[in-house]
């Protein structure tokens, strides 16, 4: 299984950074030259595109995210690959994961594996298929946004190929947004812990490096001015209800309510 990455030929500095995170993980990988949102033509494609599931019009960056990852997926399947392995240049990846580049240990049903944490509760099935020592796969039940890290068969990244030629969702929201046509209808799972992470999801803190060279993602995903849902203060009681909600959902469903925890080592 080839590993695909998408870099802007602008963002050299993203370029070196991530090729010594793959370096360190022991995957090879192939760059994919990013679709940029600052060329005048793809503004005005996206400007032709219908609105988003939200009702709004997508930004020119999560267009232009949306056709790197289509065009990242046209390459593997020229390729002949059965299954890819697909990353964004902001990527920080656990160490020694050369595994990842075989394919045997995907499961027969399983359309698309998230390798990425968002750092926020999912539901995951609590069965659970050991694929290696310290990994494993549930199935994902519930949104978990991001596309920083995810395996697509290539039967399932010819379908998403169609689905998205007409579309204006931002591409880790239609692959990963529960409200979404596609989640419901693919076999989807997560690995555990998640291999991979973008850098402003775990901080210079946590991390111990220097992610300075995170700031401006391969895309802008919002609009000047618009204002991310996650970046929203949630009020107290709110916070107490939804997480309340949930963890019902989860006794009813039969499900885990986790963070999924991040492979890579802090020490």
């Amino acid at each position: 299984m080839k590993a695909y990455c998408i870099n802007l030929d602008r963002r050299a500095d993203r370029l070196e950074q991530v090729t010594m995170e793959f370096k360190r993980a022991g995957l090879p990988f192939e760059r994919i030259t990013a679709v940029d949102a600052k060329d005048p033509a793809v503004a005005a494609a996206a400007e032709t595109v219908p609105l988003s599931f939200q009702h709004v019009r997508i930004s020119a960056g999560a267009y232009a995210c949306l056709q790197s990852h289509r065009r990242a997926w046209r390459r593997m399947l020229d390729d002949g690959q059965a299954y890819g392995a697909f990353f964004e240049d902001d990527v920080l990846l656990a160490p020694d994961i050369a595994f990842l580049g075989e394919d045997q240990w995907v499961p027969a049903d399983a359309e698309v594996v998230k390798l990425e944490t968002f750092q926020t509760r999912v539901h995951l099935s609590r069965h659970r298929h050991r694929i290696a020592p310290a990994w494993s796969l549930a199935r994902l039940r519930s949104t978990h946004i991001g596309t920083a890290a995810y395996v697509l068969r290539a039967d399932t990244a010819e379908r998403l190929l169609v689905l998205t030629e007409r579309r204006g969702d931002p591409v880790d929201e239609l692959v990963f947004n529960s409200k979404l046509g596609f989640f419901d209808s693919a076999m989807i799972y997560q690995m555990i812990p998640a291999p991979a992470a973008q850098g402003d999801r775990l901080g210079p803190q946590k991390l111990k490096v220097d992610v300075g060279w995170k700031a401006t993602s391969i895309t802008t995903r919002h609009a000047a001015g618009q204002v991310a849902v996650q970046d929203v203060p949630e009020r107290i009681f709110a916070r107490f209800y939804r997480r309340l909600r949930e963890e019902l959902c989860a006794v009813r469903n039969g499900t885990r309510y986790v963070v999924v925890a991040h492979g890579r080592s802090l020490d």
